[in-house]
């Protein structure tokens, strides 16, 4: 596969898995569970409730770390190919992608479960934005994990961005990436961080 052809392609990639969260303005830090994944319902504070903004923001951050490990995971693959692309075989760079995709899924409990607890503290208007999010991430996430388990050739990786296509996911991605700006609204005040990668 032609270097320049890998690279963009990965870059939409990069793209799709980061959208939703993820500054990428910098190295990420890697993260290491400190507890079991179990699936957490948070109860919804009570109405008229102001919420906690200090703990959503340490909710949304640690969701934009996790989004910005992936970034750098896949960034380092990609840096791999531009550096030496000759050097660097396509099975190397699928087995790469495998391999980032079983961290991204292993990643993924963990991410809802920090969206779950930032929605359920954050002020009314946005708490809605942070599930919307959610929602996105929890449709588009299986699917670029399917796509990445499943690829055999280097024709397959080419053509992963067709997975995509399909309107269900597109309105998923479109839906996250707006919702994702009207939570800068609230990170940017509150948090000193940007949450969206735009």
């Amino acid at each position: 596969m032609k270097p320049q052809r890998l690279l963009a392609m990965s870059a939409s990639i990069l793209f799709l898995v980061t959208g939703c969260g993820g500054s990428e303005s910098g190295p990420a830090a890697v993260l290491s569970p400190t507890a079991s994944i179990v699936s957490t319902t948070v109860p919804e504070r009570a109405p008229g409730s102001a919420g906690d903004i200090e703990q959503a923001c340490a909710e949304l951050k640690f969701v934009q770390d996790l989004s910005d490990q992936t970034a750098a995971a896949t960034n380092e693959i990609l840096q791999r190919v531009a550096t030496d692309p000759e050097g660097t075989s396509e099975a190397e760079i699928i087995a790469a992608f495998a391999t980032l995709a079983t961290e991204i899924e292993a990643s993924l409990p963990e991410t809802l479960a920090a969206y779950d607890r930032a929605a359920a503290v954050a002020p009314s208007g946005i708490d809605a934005e942070i599930r919307a999010v959610a929602d996105g991430t929890a449709r588009l996430t299986p699917a670029l994990v399917e796509a990445f388990t499943k690829i055999q050739t280097a024709d397959d990786l080419a053509n992963i961005q067709g997975i995509f296509a399909k309107p269900e996911l597109q309105d998923a991605a479109r839906d996250a990436g707006i919702a994702s700006l009207r939570i800068d609204n609230f990170t940017n005040p509150n948090c000193g961080f940007q949450f969206s990668n735009s």
